[in-house]
C-alpha cells in the first residue's frame, strides 16, 4: 500500500489526534466550564473519534477491495456517520409527549387523529404529516451512487462478497442469480407488487402459512476485506447472543461485535445508566405528577397513570379510542405503544364519530397543557431530567475518557497500517 494512498485516507485523524490534548472546550483557561458543558463536550468529542474511527475502518476496507479490483465502491456502506453536536445534556423531556405547546394542542391535539383509518388520508393528515417532518428535518444528504449505479449487477455482487464474504451475501441478497434477477427493471417491479399483495409469506408443503412463536435471527460472521480489518484493529470479532421476551414468544439475536463499545451505550454485564436516569427523574416527579392527576381528573380525565418511562399512555389510549370499530387488518395498520399500566376506559362523553372523537382530542391536549402549566410540570420535568443525566453522566465520566484514548490509539495503528 502506498504512503499516498494511506495519508490520504486520514488526513483528519491527525488533526484530531495533534489537537486532543489542546483547550476542551476551546475557551480561555480564566473561564472554568460547568459541569454540564464539560459533560457535553465530552459526549461531542466521544461521536467526533467514532466516526474518524469509522472513517478509518472504511479507508483500510476501501484499500482492500481496490487492492482486489474494485475501484468503485458501494456509498451507502462506505459513509461514515457522525450525529450532529448536542448542545443541551438531555432533550427529548418524558413530558413533552402529552404536554404540548399551546397553539400546536389546540390545532392538532396529539395529532393521533392522524393515524386514523378516517383520518390518516385527509387534507389535514397531509398537512400535519408536513409540519412535523420540517421540524424534525436535518442536514443529511444521501451519497452520490452514479458510479455505483453503473456497475452490472455480477460487478456489484462481487463486491459485496469481496467486502464481507460469500456467507454475508447470500444473507443479504441471495445468491448471484438472485441478485440480478432482482435488479432487473422487471422482476424489481414483481418483487414489489408481491410484497405489496403480501405474496411472500413462508409456506410448508401443506400450502399452510408457517406461524412460529419463537424468532431467532442470526448475522453471518464478517468476512472479506471487513474481516481483515477487524482482524487488523481489533483481533477476532466477538459473537453475542441476546433474548428478549417477545409477544409471540422469546426473540434471539445472534450479532458479531468488535469495536469497543462507548460506555456512554452501556457494556454488557452492567445496568444500563438509562434505568438509572429514569429511576432518578421518576424519585423527583412523583410530587407534581400526583398533583398533575389531581387536576386532570375534575376535569373527566379519570384512571390516567404515569407508565414506568414517566409518561402517559397517549398512544394506546387514542388506538382504543379510534380503532373500536376497526376489524383486525385495521388495526394492524397503526403503530401501537406497550404501556405497563392500565389504559383508561373510553369514556362515554368522547361520542361516537370520528369528528366528535377528534374535538375530543383536541380538548384533552388542551386540558393536558393547562393543568401542566398550573403545577409547573414542565419546568420542574425539565430540571429534574438535567439533574439526572448530570449525574448518570458523570458516574460514567472517566470510562468515557478512558474509551476515548484507546479510539485514539485504534486511529493511529489504522493510519500506520493505511502509511504501510
Amino acid at each position: 500500500m502506498s504512503a499516498r494512498r494511506g495519508a490520504a485516507g486520514l488526513g483528519a485523524a491527525t488533526v484530531l489526534a495533534l489537537t486532543a490534548g489542546c483547550g476542551m472546550l476551546g475557551i480561555g483557561a480564566e473561564e472554568e466550564p460547568s459541569e454540564e458543558e464539560r459533560l457535553i463536550e465530552m459526549l461531542n468529542e466521544s461521536r467526533r473519534i467514532e466516526s474518524e474511527v469509522m472513517a478509518a475502518e472504511f479507508r483500510i476496507v476501501q484499500n482492500c477491495l481496490e487492492d482486489a479490483g474494485h475501484t468503485v465502491h458501494e456509498p451507502w456502506s462506505m459513509q461514515p456517520w457522525e450525529e450532529p453536536p448536542q448542545d443541551t445534556l438531555s432533550w427529548g423531556y418524558p413530558h413533552e409527549e402529552f404536554l404540548l405547546p399551546s397553539e400546536e394542542a389546540a390545532e392538532f391535539g396529539f395529532g393521533q387523529w392522524a393515524n386514523a383509518p378516517d383520518g390518516w388520508e385527509s387534507p389535514e393528515a397531509e398537512d400535519y404529516y408536513a409540519a412535523q417532518e420540517e421540524e424534525y428535518e436535518d442536514d443529511w444528504e444521501e451519497p452520490d451512487t452514479t458510479d455505483w449505479d453503473a456497475l452490472a449487477p455480477e460487478e456489484q455482487y462481487a463486491w459485496y462478497v469481496a467486502y464481507q464474504g460469500e456467507e454475508y451475501a447470500e444473507h443479504n441478497w441471495g445468491s448471484e442469480q438472485e441478485y440480478v434477477d432482482m435488479m432487473a427493471s422487471e422482476a424489481e417491479e414483481d418483487y414489489e407488487e408481491e410484497l405489496a399483495e403480501g405474496e411472500l409469506e413462508e409456506e410448508d408443503d401443506g400450502g399452510e402459512i408457517v406461524i412460529e412463536d419463537d424468532y431467532s435471527y442470526e448475522e453471518p460472521k464478517p468476512g472479506g476485506c471487513q474481516l481483515e480489518m477487524i482482524e487488523a484493529l481489533y483481533g477476532e470479532p466477538r459473537m453475542v447472543e441476546e433474548t428478549w421476551e417477545g409477544d409471540g414468544g422469546d426473540e434471539t439475536y445472534v450479532f458479531w461485535e468488535y469495536r469497543p463499545t462507548n460506555p456512554v451505550y452501556g457494556s454488557e454485564g452492567e445496568e444500563s445508566m438509562w434505568e438509572d436516569i429514569e429511576a432518578e427523574y421518576a424519585a423527583a416527579m412523583a410530587d407534581v405528577q400526583g398533583r398533575f392527576l389531581d387536576c386532570i381528573t375534575p376535569l373527566g380525565y379519570e384512571g390516567w397513570e404515569f407508565t414506568e418511562y414517566n409518561s402517559l399512555p397517549i398512544w394506546e389510549f387514542f388506538e382504543a379510542l379510534y380503532y373500536q370499530n376497526s376489524d383486525e387488518d385495521e388495526r394492524g395498520m397503526v403503530m401501537s405503544g406497550d404501556s405497563d399500566v392500565e389504559v383508561p376506559p373510553v369514556p362515554e362523553d368522547a361520542g361516537s364519530t370520528y369528528e366528535e372523537w377528534k374535538a375530543y382530542e383536541i380538548q384533552m391536549a388542551v386540558d393536558f397543557g393547562k393543568c401542566g402549566e398550573e403545577v409547573g410540570y414542565a419546568e420542574v420535568s425539565e430540571e429534574a431530567y438535567d439533574e439526572a443525566h448530570v449525574k448518570a453522566y458523570t458516574a460514567i465520566e472517566e470510562d468515557v475518557y478512558a474509551w476515548q484514548q484507546d479510539m485514539r490509539d485504534v486511529i493511529t495503528e489504522a493510519q500506520e497500517l493505511l502509511d504501510a
